[in-house]
């Protein structure tokens, strides 16, 4: 068994799986995710059976989040449709994929389903931050 919840990153082209190569860059290696790309052509049932056999190929045993691009698009569309199929099992989606949402998770991932979902809903709140031209702002000095 996994020490971790299992991860399913969703979006439109390749998005999910630049975000987790971002995320790979910062923290490392990653493990116990899938991510999927949605290409024109691919229709909402093909794309929900692909997070279907995501899902399946994951050690979900602690849970599993599913983070999509947009909601309303059909990577949101089919982690609802997952929510529906696995409404028994500790299954969470959620639309608004980013990286301080992931940063966040990577360093949580250890920990309990109801947790996971707290630290992802607070950090959500407030991954955008307004940056002002501020020339006593000594944030600009370092970065990774």
């Amino acid at each position: 068994m996994k020490e971790e919840i299992a991860l399913i990153l969703a979006s439109h082209g390749d998005f999910a799986k630049e975000a987790l190569n971002s995320l790979e860059m910062i923290v490392g290696q990653q493990e116990n995710v899938s991510t999927l790309s949605l290409y024109p052509g691919e229709d909402l049932p093909d794309f929900t059976k692909r997070m279907d056999d995501a899902y399946k190929n994951l050690d979900h045993i602690k849970g599993a989040i599913i983070l999509c691009d947009i909601y309303g698009g059909t990577p949101s569309n089919a982690a609802m449709g997952m929510l529906i199929k696995y409404q028994d099992a500790k299954v969470a989606a959620y639309s608004g994929l980013n990286l301080p949402v992931l940063l966040e998770l990577s360093a949580s991932r250890k920990l309990d389903y109801i947790e996971i979902k707290k630290i992802i809903e607070e950090t959500a709140k407030l991954s955008w931050i307004e940056l002002k031209n501020n020339k006593n702002n000594t944030a600009m000095e370092g970065g990774l």
